[in-house]
């Protein structure tokens, strides 16, 4: 790699005035290259672009490369910037996935091709008849942070690791949810080294857009907390008689349940049923009415009465034994009435209409990226903002997952980002599938309907806007009295600790001792909204 004053790449392998010159990806790449190494960047900020890098100067030891990507179009988004950027043939690059290619094609591919670019459901499957492991030089793996449990990265790495001579090279902006998932994939890959950056760093914030994060602080309506506290007077009723089942059940109440600690309980009651029988069966069906029962408030509380309602039918038409005991207590239909009754129960839905209209008024161009969880709000949202004069919204969610759900094809799919992408859509209402493995145009908005608990999809999130030099907006919409200010606090909390695991990882690996921790006094929410409004 050759390094001089002007301001692109220079190698042998690599188009003229293709790759710009940034001195923190040079300083990654150096660091990276000659070890197994996990990159840490945040997005936007170009890990494909070091990733091709070390790429470039692995073909011209001779060695071959295998580029991994969990997802079709994220594979097909690789290639194409590696034919893009360098001299490579397109049959030099090859694009396998299980739909793209037959076995036998894949056996020719595997052994012509110089890079590799692919699901790892399909190498997973290729790797003990078609693939040559020691072929290959070096192994990427993209969204890294994947490289846990039972998924085909890690069977993949484990098998790659029988060959002294390949490297591995993760990237992902988001190495893990807790210390021990980053431990995991650090393990699993054979890590050596890290890199990471966070915005920040000296060096990689001259390269970053402006991107402002502002909450909306949602008073809940006084129709919505009746029902609520309706509600929660069958949840404790379903959490006493669920105590005699269960100890852990007694710790828990209507204002802090949670849906991890309910199934926890219910998985430890089906470890049980041989030995205690049909015993516990009654305690299963009262922990799926609790589980039932608190969606239901979730649902009202956090997207709204209409997405509440849609799903009291679903449960009307339940016949399963935890859905009769909802319906059956003498409560039940007052909590229909009441939401079927409510007035003002969609006080979100009101200000995401107020923030794009304002947004698009500003910026004619704009193009909008609405986050929502449930498959249910997504489709009541699209059909309320597109009434909207100057809104084009178009709906983008995962494939069918039952039999009952229509999901969208992954030609419907690449049909509606290329809309998106050419401007016959200007608002796109996504699942969690927008937020991971899917090459989606840059935003000068995003908005959250509702928090997410995870930090790695609270990242994901944020990184569809301020993307290529442009800057971009992130709006998140919390519900006060409901799920989502716990959900917020948890994603922040849990964003600043997953980089001081890293941190904490690369010192390990490289003899150092870790920085004594400094406490600082935890503020809430309304804090932070008064600090920026006061400038």
């Amino acid at each position: 790699m050759t390094s001089t004053t002007t301001p692109f790449i220079s190698h042998s392998l690599i188009k003229p005035c293709r790759i710009e010159q940034r001195q923190y990806q040079i300083a990654i790449y150096k660091a990276v290259k000659n070890t197994n190494s996990l990159v840490v960047l945040p997005t936007g900020l170009g890990k494909t672009i070091i990733a091709v890098l070390v790429l470039v100067d692995t073909l011209v030891s001779g060695k071959k490369v295998l580029f991994l990507a969990p997802t079709k179009p994220l594979c097909e988004q690789h290639a194409s910037f590696i034919r893009k950027t360098t001299i490579l043939s397109p049959d030099e690059v090859a694009l396998v996935t299980g739909e793209t290619l037959s076995p036998q094609k894949r056996t020719e591919v595997y052994k012509n091709a110089r890079v590799v670019v692919a699901t790892p459901q399909t190498i997973d499957h290729d790797l003990d008849t078609r693939v040559a492991l020691t072929d290959y030089g070096l192994i990427i793996f993209d969204e890294a942070h994947r490289t846990v449990g039972d998924y085909a990265y890690v069977r993949i790495s484990e098998k790659f690791h029988s060959n002294p001579d390949t490297r591995f090279l993760g990237l992902t902006a988001s190495p893990g949810r807790d210390f021990k998932q980053v431990e995991d994939v650090v393990h699993s890959l054979g890590i050596r080294h890290i890199e990471v950056r966070t915005e920040s760093d000296d060096d990689v914030r001259p390269y970053l857009s402006h991107r402002s994060l502002q909450w909306h602080l949602i008073d809940m309506p006084m129709e919505v907390t009746l029902v609520m506290q309706q509600i929660d007077g069958i949840l404790r009723e379903l959490l006493r008689t669920l105590g005699k089942y269960s100890r852990q059940a007694t710790y828990l109440t209507p204002e802090k349940l949670s849906k991890k600690a309910l199934v926890e309980i219910q998985h430890r009651m089906q470890r049980n049923l041989g030995r205690r029988g049909g015993y516990l069966y009654q305690g299963l069906s009262v922990v799926s009415a609790t589980m039932k029962l608190s969606h239901l408030k979730d649902l009202l509380t956090s997207q709204g009465a209409t997405v509440a309602q849609t799903y009291l039918m679903k449960l009307d038409a339940d016949s399963s034994r935890g859905a009769q005991q909802i319906q059956k207590h003498p409560s039940y239909p007052h909590i229909k009435q009441g939401i079927n009754n409510i007035h003002d129960g969609q006080p979100k839905l009101a200000i995401t209409k107020t923030i794009l209209q304002h947004h698009l008024t500003e910026k004619k161009e704009a193009r909008i990226m609405v986050f929502a969880e449930y498959r249910d709000t997504v489709q009541m949202l699209l059909s309320i903002l597109n009434t909207i004069p100057g809104v084009r919204a178009i709906h983008f969610i995962g494939q069918a997952t039952t039999t009952s759900e229509k999901g969208m094809s992954q030609a419907e799919q690449k049909q509606t980002l290329d809309g998106f992408r050419q401007g016959t859509y200007n608002v796109l209402i996504s699942t969690s599938i927008g937020e991971e493995g899917i090459d989606i145009p840059t935003t000068s908005l995003v908005l959250f309907y509702e928090p997410v608990p995870s930090a790695i999809r609270h990242i994901q999130r944020k990184g569809r806007t301020a993307r290529d030099g442009y800057p971009g907006e992130v709006k998140i919409l919390i519900m006060k009295g409901s799920r989502d200010e716990a959900y917020y606090w948890s994603s922040m909390k849990k964003e600043k600790k997953m980089y001081s695991y890293v941190y904490q990882l690369k010192n390990q690996l490289e003899g150092k001792r870790p920085a004594k921790k400094r406490w600082v006094q935890q503020k809430t929410i309304e804090d932070y909204v008064y600090e920026i409004n006061q400038g």
